[in-house]
C-alpha cells in the first residue's frame, strides 16, 4: 500500500513537471512568434493576410501556456516557480535554448505517462 502512494505521488509530481515544460515551450513560441512580427511587420515585407495569421499563432500559443501555468499551478506549483519559468522561456532567444525546452518538455510527458501506467498497473495488482 506505501508503493502505491508512493507512485501516486511520483506521477502526480511528473505530471505537474510536464505541466510546466509544455507552458515553457508555449510561452517561448509565443514570444518568438510576436518578436519576428514585430521585427517583419517593420519592413512591411509580411502582407496583412500574413500578420493575421501569425497573431493568431501567438495567441494560440499563449494559451496554451496560461493552460499549462494554470493546471500546474492548480496541481500545486510554486507561484515563483511559475513565474521564473515563463519569464525565463519568454527570454529564449536561440532554436538551441528553444529545442532544450522542447527535449525536456517531451522528457517531462514522458516520465508522466511511464509513471501512470506505472499506478495503473499497480491498482491492477
Amino acid at each position: 500500500m506505501k508503493e502505491r502512494k508512493k507512485e501516486t505521488v511520483r506521477a502526480h509530481n511528473a505530471q505537474a513537471h510536464a505541466a510546466l515544460s509544455v507552458a515553457a515551450v508555449a510561452a517561448a513560441v509565443a514570444a518568438i512568434i510576436t518578436a519576428s512580427s514585430t521585427s517583419s511587420s517593420a519592413s512591411s515585407s509580411m502582407n496583412e493576410m500574413q500578420n493575421k495569421k501569425v497573431a493568431a499563432l501567438a495567441s494560440a500559443a499563449a494559451l496554451v501556456a496560461a493552460q499549462c501555468v494554470e493546471m500546474a499551478e492548480w496541481m500545486g506549483a510554486d507561484r515563483h516557480q511559475l513565474s521564473s519559468l515563463v519569464s525565463s522561456a519568454v527570454c529564449v532567444k536561440s532554436s538551441g535554448d528553444l529545442t532544450t525546452l522542447t527535449a525536456s518538455a517531451a522528457t517531462g510527458t514522458y516520465i508522466f505517462a511511464a509513471s501512470s501506467l506505472n499506478v495503473a498497473c499497480h491498482s491492477l495488482i
